[in-house]
């Protein structure tokens, strides 16, 4: 009968091999890893621990589909490279992908836990016998709620309000229904989708900018970024939830912005790097844009003395949008274990990404 063997290096370190007293076998069958992987756990000392991922969470969400032939958690400051190097799969929440090119040479799999990959471009680090997936759709539930309440407050001017109140400004300013008004979203994969779907059932009207041009049961029109300009111009309400590649990088420029009808509004959840500031804050300043949202920002937490804080009409929230901690990690893990079932059968995994495209 298979045992359990646990050697701790420290509180913080979860070693097991699952076996009769040896080290797993070693397959050339083609995906025979999945069946019995080799599983390598980082996180991150000092981050919620709400998105670390434990060994027990481990076998929990792999109990119906395969049996690790060995589990190795450990923080980063306490790396076990002796493990990582014998690793199939690295599950982590933040990539060191120099240590992943150096010594994780024999890595099939990488789980990043988080959904954003572009801080890990180029990625010339990652073997082409390694598949790189993201927790891409993890976040929708909660994106959808933040999107449709963002969305509903710029269309309120909340920005205004709370910036009239800053100056105990007693200044009303009636507003019809949303229903009817036009929102814009770039990027319309599993965060985008989200609020999409929230919005259209709010009665907003749903236009989605997305690089296949696909469509999507919750957008009335979509269309791809060559059309971008254009549509703009008619847009009551902006929602940037598009990944930051070279091509969406600094795509709300002056000119951009310059394109949205005065009075108009921009919500970013995507990547502070879409966005030129300067051209944002001289649209907020001039009354152009009527608001906006951020909840994005080139570093993070936002300095005290950022000018930021100050601009009129601007709401800052501190990264927020997305993160539920409750299940997170389980919600991850379905990832990883429905990736194994697909290994194991020979389908392609989801949430792959895709090294040309940057996500």
């Amino acid at each position: 009968m298979a045992f359990l063997s646990i050697a701790s290096a420290s509180s913080h370190t979860f070693i097991a091999r699952f076996g009769k007293g040896r080290k797993p076998m070693v397959t050339t069958a083609p995906r025979a890893w999945a069946s019995a992987p080799r599983i390598y756990v980082e996180n991150v000392r000092g981050r919620d621990p709400a998105y670390n991922v434990s060994a027990e969470a481990i076998l929990r969400s792999l109990h119906s589909v395969c049996r690790p032939a060995e589990l190795t958690c450990c923080f980063s400051d306490e790396r076990n490279l002796e493990a990582l190097r014998r690793a199939d799969i690295l599950v982590a929440g933040r990539l060191d992908t120099e240590v992943i090119r150096s010594d994780a040479r024999d890595l099939k799999l990488i789980q990043c836990t988080s959904a954003g990959v572009e801080n890990y471009a180029p990625f010339n680090w990652l073997l082409p016998t390694t598949a790189l997936t993201n927790a891409s759709g993890v976040h929708a539930a909660k994106v959808g709620e933040f999107g449709l309440m963002a969305a509903l407050m710029l269309h309120e001017r909340v920005p205004l309000i709370a910036t009239n109140q800053r100056f105990h400004s007693w200044k009303r300013q009636l507003r019809g229904v949303a229903a009817g008004r036009r929102a814009l979203i770039y990027g319309v994969g599993a965060l985008g989708g989200a609020v999409a779907e929230r919005l259209h059932s709010a009665g907003f009207h749903v236009s989605g900018i997305r690089r296949n041009g696909r469509q999507h049961a919750a957008v009335d029109h979509m269309t791809t970024p060559d059309c971008f300009h254009n549509e703009l111009a008619q847009a009551d309400i902006l929602i940037l939830a598009c990944p930051l590649t070279p091509e969406t990088r600094g795509i709300m420029g002056e000119r951009a912005f310059a394109a949205m009808p005065k009075g108009a509004s921009l919500l970013n959840i995507a990547r502070a790097g879409v966005i030129d500031h300067a051209a944002l804050v001289s649209s907020l300043v001039s009354g152009h844009l009527s608001g906006a949202i951020l909840d994005v920002f080139e570093k993070e937490p936002l300095p005290a003395n950022a000018p930021l804080w100050d601009v009129p009409n601007l709401m800052v929230f501190p990264h927020v949008s997305a993160d539920a901690p409750d299940g997170y990690v389980d919600r991850c893990l379905a990832i990883l274990a429905d990736n194994l079932e697909r290994a194991s059968s020979g389908r392609p995994l989801r949430n792959t990404i895709d090294p040309q495209l940057g996500y």
